[in-house]
């Protein structure tokens, strides 16, 4: 398959975000820390960022709809450098929780504008094992986030004389986000051009052109509030995870998360040849069904065996969601497609955002054991919501 230059664009901008977002995940959490805040606050601060998009993911998709993918893409991506530029220099937990908001909204911009914009410079053939590429893009580059991101703390204190886990330390450390999330616009921002063929090709009379009720886009977004319920549950806190539960250093933790990456990314390649062999239904839910097991193993007390389970249970997600988004590009019409995206975007977020402030009350009084319980059965169930999507 031959990628055009406007798609290798588009996943030069999937890296650098990727990246920026990368760093921020390991980070951000410590950075509350040092402030005096507790997973509680980190559970609420999660809750806010992904209820962003569940406020104003169908607005964003409108608004998608109306300017085009592209200029949204810039827009969110530079509003996400932005906003924690100011993040890195308030404490007060008002302030952080409006900031935390609008840099919620950034990245939801941001990551609702990919999908379309991909579909429009795509056939239909190519769109699978393009979704795919763009995820593995996003994901693997999480490798050198997470490593790099977990050494950013301690080289900003050898710079400021401080320690490790000072909030000064952390502050610079994420001064990093800020310059990534900026430069991430660029690729999009300069020299694109839509690809003529591709807007051709996308409208041919094999895709539906009936529109649909709302209860079907409803429904073909089901599976992704369940995933935003099993990934809210553990991901916002799978540094404090590792730290809490195993004594692991930030650099270690880092390391742990980067290795959680490369598996993402790797998996992420391996949906398009499932979907070729399986379809992209089948493929997409036995995948989801894969990540059920990966889970389980994460309850064993050995490290390695939970380090594991926490790589798996990445690969799977990752090679299973481009191809539910495939899925669902597929069964709908192109001129709602907009309104399709965000709202796998809202219920997602709906679903991340309240799991998250969930699961931080939950840690508090019980720890993690229940948080990967009820993480193994999201996943079931939204495995199952892709089975028996009916594709008629």
């Amino acid at each position: 398959m031959q990628v055009s230059p406007q798609v290798w664009r588009v996943l030069s901008h999937s890296l650098l975000f990727g990246l920026a977002g990368s760093v921020a995940d390991l980070l951000f959490n410590f950075y509350l820390v040092s402030l005096g805040y507790g997973n509680d606050t980190a559970g609420l601060m999660a809750t806010i960022y992904r209820g962003a998009g569940a406020l104003l993911g169908l607005p964003i998709g409108l608004l998608i709809d109306r300017f085009g993918p592209r200029m949204l893409l810039v827009v969110g991506a530079i509003g996400f450098g932005v906003a924690f530029a100011l993040l890195v220099v308030v404490s007060q937990l008002w302030t952080l929780a409006l900031i935390v908001f609008l840099a919620g909204v950034a990245n939801v911009l941001a990551l609702t504008a990919v999908v379309p914009l991909l579909t429009g410079i795509t056939s239909g053939e190519e769109r699978a094992a393009v979704f795919g590429m763009n995820a593995s893009a996003a994901l693997i580059i999480g490798l050198v986030g997470s490593s790099v991101g977990g050494l950013l703390p301690g080289l900003a204190a050898a710079i400021l004389g401080v320690g490790a886990q000072d909030t000064a330390a952390y502050r610079l450390a994420l001064s990093v986000v800020v310059a990534l999330g900026i430069a991430s616009a660029l690729p999009v921002l300069l020299g694109f051009r839509a690809s003529p063929y591709a807007e051709v090709a996308v409208t041919r009379t094999t895709e539906p052109r009936r529109r649909l009720p709302a209860r079907a886009l409803v429904r073909f977004a089901l599976p992704s509030l369940l995933l935003g319920i099993g990934g809210g549950l553990f991901l916002p806190f799978q540094n404090l995870f590792f730290r809490s539960v195993f004594n692991l250093s930030d650099a270690a933790v880092g390391a742990t998360l980067a290795i959680g990456a490369l598996g993402m990314g790797l998996g992420a390649l391996l949906g398009a040849p499932a979907a070729a062999w399986l379809g992209l239904r089948r493929a997409a839910s036995l995948l989801r069904f894969g990540a059920v097991l990966a889970v389980a193993l994460m309850f064993a007390p050995v490290l390695p065996v939970v380090v594991a389970g926490y790589v798996l249970r990445g690969a799977f997600i990752a090679a299973s969601f481009p191809l539910n988004d495939a899925l669902v590009m597929k069964l709908t019409p192109a001129q709602q497609r907009g309104a399709a995206v965000s709202l796998l975007t809202v219920l997602w977020s709906l679903g991340w955002s309240v799991a998250a402030w969930v699961s931080g009350q939950m840690q508090v009084a019980y720890g993690f054991v229940p948080v990967l319980a009820a993480s193994l059965v999201a996943y079931a169930l939204s495995a199952w919501a892709i089975w028996s999507i009916r594709e008629e």
